[in-house]
């Protein structure tokens, strides 16, 4: 165990880390008219951190990562049209939700390869946007989900129309989210990703189940993905067909 440790990435944060998480507090109090566009930046940041994990370190090309952010933006939106506004258990369902369905589409993905795994994954994009489109009296098709309504955030904080809240609110989520995955990726798991995007066919022979690695990654980017959807529908509350579309 001791080897281990001592084989695994070093985990100390770099001046330039600090000072890139210091740069959004900053703009809080020197940019108060974009504050809204500060926390899109950060919903976006995130579904690309969810991204980044199945892409560069798991090595799952998709074309279809779009569907779990869309599947968390109509889970939140779900809730707070109908009733349930609180943000927090919003979130963590948009989350949730997203986790099951990346985890029943990813034994799919997994059995694929390049183009064949390429065309799985726009295929799920694609099936969830028909779905989507085709469900208006859930989803309200192309015309968008409107009336989604937020609670006060812990039953204190009101989402504002200047976007404070919203900016504070999607950068904590942000941040509390990067740091675990920052050390996910440092850990022996990350590593044995790393490992399988290297040579999948020699991982098996030290002890690594590559199908449960990569089912395992592919799930937990879907989960992350679904939060930045969550995220969106809540501090916009409007749910539009585009957060399951090709382009997003």
């Amino acid at each position: 165990m001791s080897k281990l440790t001592h084989l695994l990435p070093r985990d100390n944060w770099k001046p330039l880390e600090i000072v890139f998480w210091l740069l959004p507090i900053a703009a809080f109090f020197l940019l108060p008219g974009y504050l809204m566009i500060g926390s899109q930046i950060m919903i976006t940041g995130l579904f690309a951190l969810s991204l980044d994990l199945i892409l560069i370190y798991a090595g799952i090309v998709s074309l279809g990562h779009a569907a779990f952010f869309g599947v968390g933006v109509y889970t939140a939106g779900l809730l707070g049209a109908h009733g349930w506004g609180e943000p927090v258990t919003g979130l963590l369902a948009a989350g949730a939700v997203a986790a099951v369905v990346g985890f029943l589409t990813a034994f799919i993905v997994v059995r694929s390869q390049d183009l064949t795994r390429l065309i799985v994954t726009l295929g799920i994009g694609l099936m969830l946007f028909e779905a989507g489109n085709n469900m208006a009296f859930l989803t309200s098709g192309v015309d968008g989900l409107s009336g989604v309504t937020m609670r006060k955030l812990f039953g204190v904080f009101e989402f504002d129309l200047n976007g404070k809240l919203a900016y504070v609110y999607s950068g904590v989520v942000l941040f509390l989210l990067f740091v675990p995955m920052r050390r996910l990726v440092n850990s022996p798991f990350g590593l044995s990703l790393r490992g399988i995007q290297q040579d999948a066919k020699r991982m098996p022979a030290i002890g690594a189940a590559v199908n449960r690695r990569l089912i395992e990654a592919f799930t937990i980017g879907a989960a992350i993905a679904g939060v930045a959807g969550g995220l969106l529908a809540q501090t916009t509350q409007f749910v539009s067909l585009d957060a399951l579309s090709f382009n997003r």
